[in-house]
């Protein structure tokens, strides 16, 4: 019998704040015989190992493994160390170095071992940075070229842990590392259909992955993928960053901000479907206005809301007909706008019978009185019967 089994009950027993008496009374013993056993004058028959073992929810094995709680103390230590290595920015080299000496103490760990595949990636990425010229000539462009990027081997140890991994760990953190890192490495190699295949299941942040796997790769369906993730994140932010403060002074600011954003990424294009996310945020922008009675600025913010629902109404109606319709700018560019906005409404008719003719509504509340907001209703009005 292991000799130290009466210090493992002890232990067991100050980890879960049970009395010697009270162990003793669930076994049927004696206090003078739990004491007899920590203290190693004596051991429990094997006819009571089962039931010891099932009082402190423990194994068999892990009765008898006095060392378990020590291991997993020497496991954390390697594991912050390696932390506070990566927070510090040490060098990669360093941080494997670590990690290969802690699993040939702890082989198979989970935790080391998606911390040494962490820094292999990041070996791998900064010789990929530093000595590393991974574009050639193709078609007359310089692209990223997969052939080189696979032709260095630093990449293939850290995809087989982290492909182990994510078959064999219910770790959902340590699943959460392999499902960010494998699609950068899975990019970079040209398997794109696993990288888009993991996105899949991180549909949470789908487009951060699959920017994190195509951001260094610059190819048509890379591009596509950034300028999604830039679009949608403008998106993201006009539904959700207004809503984050009551602060009415830094709403405005953020709206501002976003306005400015929008209108530099399309800059002398047009935003086409993004036009309504525009009229949204001049809408949003004149409510704040109200509050602080700058009618004025109130009425342009307006107009601003009508021009971008009015150009909203013209892409929709570009795409019933055609079924295909590109937005245009410097920086970004589409195949197509999402052929289920045909389904959309039009965002004039809403504007005016849902926002300014609305009476319970801010505007029809605060501006009903003023020659401005009747003009601006019947010169709607108007545009919509001529339309029509």
């Amino acid at each position: 019998m292991n000799i130290k089994i009466g210090a493992r009950i002890k232990d067991l027993r100050k980890r879960d704040d049970v009395t010697q008496e009270k162990l003793a009374d669930a076994l049927g013993v004696t206090s003078q015989a739990i004491s007899k056993w920590e203290s190693e004058n004596g051991y429990p028959d094997i006819e009571y190992l089962t039931p010891i073992a099932n009082f402190f929810n423990v194994t068999i094995d892990q009765l008898f493994d006095h060392d378990t709680a020590e291991k997993q103390k020497k496991i954390d230590e390697y594991c912050e160390q390696y932390d506070e290595m990566y927070r510090e920015w040490k060098p990669s080299g360093e941080r494997i170095s670590i990690m290969r000496r802690a699993l040939a103490e702890f082989p198979a760990n989970e935790k080391l071992l998606v911390r040494l595949a962490s820094a292999l990636c990041w070996n791998w990425a900064e010789w990929n940075d530093e000595k590393f010229d991974g574009y050639s000539l193709i078609d007359g462009k310089w692209k990223h070229d997969v052939n080189k990027y696979r032709a260095h081997k630093g990449w293939e140890e850290p995809v087989n842990i982290m492909e182990e991994l994510l078959a064999s760990s219910v770790d959902e953190s340590i699943r959460a590392e392999c499902r960010d890192l494998l699609p950068r490495i899975y990019g970079a190699i040209g398997e794109k259909e696993k990288a888009v295949a993991m996105a899949a299941f991180c549909p949470d942040c789908k487009s951060r992955v699959l920017f994190g796997a195509f951001s260094g790769v610059y190819d048509d369906e890379a591009r596509v993928y950034s300028q999604n993730l830039l679009l949608k994140s403008l998106c993201y932010l006009r539904i959700h960053l207004p809503s984050q403060t009551s602060d009415t002074v830094l709403k405005k600011q953020a709206i501002e901000t976003l306005i400015k954003l929008f209108n530099f990424v399309f800059n002398d294009g047009n935003p086409e479907f993004y036009n309504a996310i525009l009229e949204g945020l001049y809408i949003d922008y004149a409510e704040l206005l109200i509050q602080e009675n700058r009618i004025d600025e109130v009425f342009s913010a307006l107009d601003k809301a009508y021009e971008y629902a009015k150009a909203f109404d013209v892409f929709l109606d570009k795409l019933r007909r055609n079924g295909e319709v590109k937005y245009t700018s410097p920086f970004v560019d589409s195949k197509k706008d999402i052929s289920s906005e045909v389904y959309a409404k039009e965002s004039v008719p809403v504007l005016l019978n849902n926002t300014l003719k609305e009476k319970n509504n801010t505007f029809y509340k605060k501006l009903s009185g003023d020659l401005r907001y009747k003009a601006l209703i019947e010169h709607i009005e108007k545009d919509l019967a001529e339309k029509q």
